[in-house]
């Protein structure tokens, strides 16, 4: 990175060299060179390579194994509706607020929509970009420091909970990961050897970052600020350096221009009131860590003190490479503690955090490294790595995660009438409803509700028929007050709660 980095990095000679290739003569073979027979002995050969393929075919079955076991919740249903609207429509709902979210990633999933309407195919494009990221993680780690750091990274990604759980979601969240994680690897590479290719493609990666979540802006800005402090330290070739940065900006700008004017009308309209809904403060800080960890105590304990040995080790031995994941995770964690307070917040944002998280954890390996001066050390963090997930894991995939609209609409239309009134509560309830249940085909008049008053109005409007209301805890975020929830236990007769759904009938 700079001429100080590399000689605080000439140092780390001294240390034990960890190499799971420790006396094994590689083949280094160009591009030209590559034909079926060197791939093999290379395979052969790179204990790294090896358990790479193994760590992305591990990841590949947690991934797809019983991908369409959960129904589609709130969130996917918007989704696969989103996907199925022209561009110019989705554009245009972008643009006066109805949708805050930016439209790659349902371009993409219009294109799965004519391979059928179910949840496997909805959420195929999320489970594949988290299988890629495992290898691009990898390089990322490399990059940072050495095949160890990249190969901790790809364990700690194929194995985490946390974001197993997002890429069997058709939500944008693994996409975003993935396009964040590969902008690192071309950010690092041009602080390495500055070429305008590199740069190019840190541009080109963070504004498809930008196309699929707002959230992947912060990262950018984020080692945008980080070139310039080094840059500020910088001596030899500072010129010529800074305008190979240029093009990274350049190219940013260039690819989501039409984005970014939408945006700042957008976060105007997105922070304009307080939010009824999420995380708050210093909740925000807690859960980071707790979630992104992977939901259980083992998991969190374990990783968030190997984090702080990573971090300490850094520090005392390449002091900015420790500075630059501190730097990193404080930056999104105060941005996002004060977003917090203007938007609604959910952990999921902080997918973003994850690369610097992770390389903080892989990096701890230096320390273990040196202290035990074997091997076997790379292998034991691995195992650990997997052993603290398995909790999690053995459960995952054998419970239902999310409100089972398919499994309650399949009961409800066995309990409808001909005639009954079907009220969603809040309205929006009807994208994950309407994917499984079909109000003609059961001959029910299905309506939408948004408070008490909504409630009032639809039992006067049709009294006598029998009415059924279909509730979330969603109403809360549209009624903070509850006054819906007291009015129907008061009016109403409730019936049963499935999964995160509440029957009543009036």
């Amino acid at each position: 990175m700079s001429n100080r980095l590399k000689k605080k990095g000439d140092t780390i000679k001294k240390f034990f060299p960890c190499d799971l290739n420790s006396g094994i003569v590689i083949e280094d073979t160009n591009i030209a060179g590559f034909h079926l027979e060197s791939i093999k002995k290379r395979i052969v050969s790179d204990k790294y390579l090896q358990i790479l393929i193994l760590l992305t075919a591990i990841g590949s079955l947690l991934r797809l194994f019983n991908l369409g076991f959960n129904s589609l919740w709130l969130d996917e249903a918007v989704t696969y509706y989103y996907s199925t609207l022209p561009f110019d429509e989705l554009w245009q709902m972008l643009r006066n607020g109805s949708e805050f979210n930016p439209p790659l990633f349902y371009v993409l999933e219009s294109f799965m929509v004519y391979l059928g309407k179910d949840e496997f195919v909805l959420r195929l494009i999320p489970a594949l970009a988290g299988i890629v990221t495992i290898p691009v993680v990898f390089l990322m780690g490399k990059e940072f420091s050495d095949r160890n750091c990249g190969i901790l990274c790809a364990a700690l990604v194929t194995f985490s909970s946390f974001l197993i759980f997002y890429s069997q979601e058709a939500r944008a969240y693994s996409l975003l990961l993935l396009f964040v994680v590969l902008s690192i690897v071309f950010f690092l590479k041009g602080m390495k050897n500055g070429r305008i290719l590199d740069w190019v493609l840190f541009g080109f990666f963070s504004g498809l970052g930008f196309w699929t979540h707002f959230y992947s802006i912060i990262v950018f800005g984020v080692l945008i600020a980080w070139f310039f402090f080094n840059w500020g330290f910088q001596k030899d070739e500072r010129w010529k350096k800074g305008k190979s940065f240029i093009w990274s900006i350049i190219t940013f700008i260039l690819l989501t221009l039409p984005l970014i004017v939408v945006t700042v009308e957008l976060f105007m309209v997105r922070t304009s009131s307080p939010p009824t809904f999420g995380l708050q403060g210093w909740d925000v800080v807690s859960r980071a860590f707790s979630d992104l960890s992977g939901f259980n105590i083992g998991a969190i304990i374990l990783l968030v003190t190997l984090f702080g040995i990573g971090l300490l080790w850094a520090f005392l031995h390449e002091r900015r490479k420790g500075v630059l994941i501190a730097f990193s995770i404080i930056a999104i964690l105060l941005i996002s503690y004060y977003l917090s307070y203007r938007m609604p917040f959910q952990t999921r944002f902080l997918i973003i955090m994850i690369p610097f998280y992770f390389l903080g954890i892989a990096y701890s390996s230096r320390a273990f490294c040196q202290i035990f001066k074997k091997n076997y050390v790379v292998y034991a963090l691995i195992a650990c790595i997997f052993l603290v997930n398995v909790p999690v894991l053995s459960q995952y995939y054998t419970v239902q995660t999310k409100e089972n609209w398919r499994d309650f609409s399949r009961e409800f239309e066995r309990y409808t009438d001909d005639g009954d009134v079907v009220v969603l509560l809040p309205s929006y309830m009807q994208q994950p409803l309407n994917f499984y249940y079909n109000s003609s085909r059961d001959n029910t008049i299905q309506l939408g509700a948004s408070g008490v008053n909504d409630l009032k109005n639809l039992k006067n409007e049709y009294n006598g028929a029998r009415i059924f209301i279909l509730m979330t805890a969603d109403i809360l975020a549209v009624e903070p007050s509850g006054e819906s929830v007291e009015w129907l236990k008061q009016n109403a007769t409730f019936i049963g709660q499935y999964t995160g759904i509440y029957l009543f009938s009036i």
